[in-house]
């Protein structure tokens, strides 16, 4: 092998090793996903809503993925349509809390939203703080600081 073709192949790798680097520190496109919203404030199990992200940033058309529980709501990114929205019509399959997220260009925001079982719309969801439900260690001391259920407190 010349000496000339060792310069060159030494050269070439040389390019695409500082290629590499510029490419994996240029900064990303900064994007941000200001607000993540859904069109009803009462969600059914089996109807269809539609959940709307707000977008802003010098990455405002970067592609827009949708995640409801960490599960992938679409096959590919959605392209923000119209500029600075991105919208995704959603129906629920079973009740509890979904924790939805709309990520853009590294930014994140996410909606908690309760979804209610038409069949049993008085269930509560035993996994939701605040309606009674689940037998939690929180829930046990408050029972025996309380008296527990016996009705004991202030007898």
């Amino acid at each position: 092998m010349s000496s000339i073709s060792r310069r060159f192949g030494a050269g070439v790798a040389g390019l695409a090793a500082a290629a590499s680097i510029a490419v994996l520190a240029a900064p990303q496109a900064s994007a941000t996903v200001d607000s993540v919203s859904i069109s009803s404030t009462t969600v059914l199990i089996g109807q269809e809503y539609t959940l709307t992200a707000k977008l802003s940033g010098a990455g405002i058309g970067l592609l827009v993925y949708w995640t409801d529980n960490d599960q992938r709501l679409t096959d590919v990114g959605k392209v923000p349509m119209p500029i600075g929205e991105s919208t995704l019509k959603w129906t629920p399959s079973t009740a509890g809390q979904h924790i939805i997220v709309a990520s853009q260009g590294g930014n994140t925001k996410s909606l908690i939203v309760k979804v209610v079982d038409p069949a049993n719309p008085g269930t509560p969801d035993p996994g939701t703080p605040g309606d009674g439900g689940g037998t939690g260690s929180a829930g046990k001391a408050l029972g025996s600081l309380l008296g527990g259920s016996t009705g004991s407190a202030g007898s």
